[in-house]
């Protein structure tokens, strides 16, 4: 177990936010507001990140997605929740 809150809920703006880290290189995001639940499961490497999306609330797409990518320069493994999160949302758009 990290350090780092275990789990650690946000209310702001209706938007919560779950994060569950089991070990400094691993990290399970839940995101939900209103109607709308997605699933982040990110592992970071030595030189790479995989992040496994779902979306459990869009019935017109039932698959996760993966990506599998080169760390990118800069990639922070010691940032706050809200941090992290910002951050792969920000590395898987530039993988799509």
């Amino acid at each position: 177990m990290s350090t780092a809150d275990p789990l650690l809920t946000r209310a702001r703006s209706g938007w919560r936010v779950q994060v569950t880290r089991p070990d400094p290189k691993v990290s399970l995001f839940e995101v939900a507001l209103s109607d709308y639940r997605e699933f982040f499961f990110v592992a970071v490497g030595e030189r790479s990140v995989s992040v496994t999306m779902y979306d459990t609330s869009d019935a017109t797409y039932p698959e996760p997605q993966t990506f599998i990518f080169a760390k990118p320069y800069g990639w922070d493994s010691g940032l706050s929740d809200e941090e992290a999160l910002l951050q792969v949302w920000q590395a898987v758009g530039v993988q799509r």
